[in-house]
């Protein structure tokens, strides 16, 4: 009992940072499916192309930790640019189930991709940090783990400061309240609609990045993932971007805690019954107050 409670200060900082991930990418995925209503099932790829973003510049180009990063989130906007304007913008307007089929499709489409162009053996891109860990009491954390806590916080908060204080940020708020009434006070739909797609697709790349550094990134890496990041979603509520970043980071520490003290096979299956349970109580989320439109 007593060693229990000596792992617990492990397990909630390994909870921390696995549910730093889980918040980039989920915020990126909240911001497609709550403003622009994309159900986009290949978010996880997203989060993926990241990854190999990240091996391609630190190790072929040899860039140092924060010009990966900058390398990463530049290609990932021109890629989210792409998807939005040859995948789903035709389909705007149109049945949703097209452009869910479409997600589908490029999930396939990109998994079988990169299985085809870097193969199935997993990569790890280089942090530029030391190796070994540091010991902080009885907790044991690398370098690397603590710059993905540290990152999420740096981009999250510059996100929430832009989607307060800056002009594109009031756009994305007014289109995600009322596209309607956004575009009648001469917000520009389909530029902002470009934007946030672009927004989350960096979001999910960055995410990719910074997790490959400890989890390794294959061709597949992003099919848990998206599952992960609906979860949050749905829990948090369709919208709500603080809801999405008190969730996944709950989300990460619980999962910790199931994995190390009642078994790893166990870790998966808990954010499932967590939404079952939150549907069932509150089916527009624990913060889902943006779903009740007039």
């Amino acid at each position: 009992m007593v060693s229990d409670f000596v792992l617990l200060p492990q397990f909630l900082t390994n909870g921390l940072v696995i549910g730093s991930g889980y918040v980039l990418v989920a915020v990126g995925l909240t911001l497609i499916f709550g403003i622009l209503h994309i159900v986009n099932f290949a978010h996880g790829e997203f989060y993926m192309l990241g990854g190999f973003a990240a091996v391609l510049g630190s190790q072929l180009l040899g860039l140092p930790a924060l010009p990966t990063l900058l390398f990463v989130a530049v290609l990932m906007a021109a890629f989210g640019l792409v998807v939005e304007r040859v995948v789903f913008r035709p389909l705007s307007g149109k049945d949703p189930t097209n452009a869910i089929i479409a997600s589908f499709g490029l999930s396939v489409l990109l998994q079988n991709l990169m299985l085809k162009t870097v193969g199935a053996e997993p990569m790890v891109p280089k942090s530029g940090f030391a190796s070994g860990a540091i010991q902080i009491g009885n907790v044991f954390i690398t370098a690397e783990r603590i710059a993905i806590v540290a990152a999420m916080a740096v981009i999250v908060a510059a996100l929430l400061l832009v989607l307060r204080y800056t002009w594109t940020g009031r756009a994305l708020r007014a289109l995600s309240e009322n596209p309607t009434v956004a575009l009648i006070s001469g917000v520009n739909v389909r530029r902002v609609s470009l934007i946030t797609f672009m927004i989350g697709s960096v979001l999910a790349g960055l995410s990719g990045a910074l997790m490959s550094t400890v989890f390794m990134v294959q061709p597949n890496s992003g099919a848990l993932i998206v599952m992960k990041a609906f979860i949050i979603v749905v829990v948090a509520g369709m919208g709500s971007i603080e809801g999405a970043i008190i969730v996944g980071l709950g989300l990460g520490l619980i999962e910790s805690l199931v994995a190390g003290y009642m078994g790893n096979q166990l870790r998966d299956i808990v954010g499932f019954l967590i939404v079952i349970l939150v549907l069932a109580v509150r089916p527009q989320g624990l913060f889902g107050l943006t779903t009740e439109r007039s």
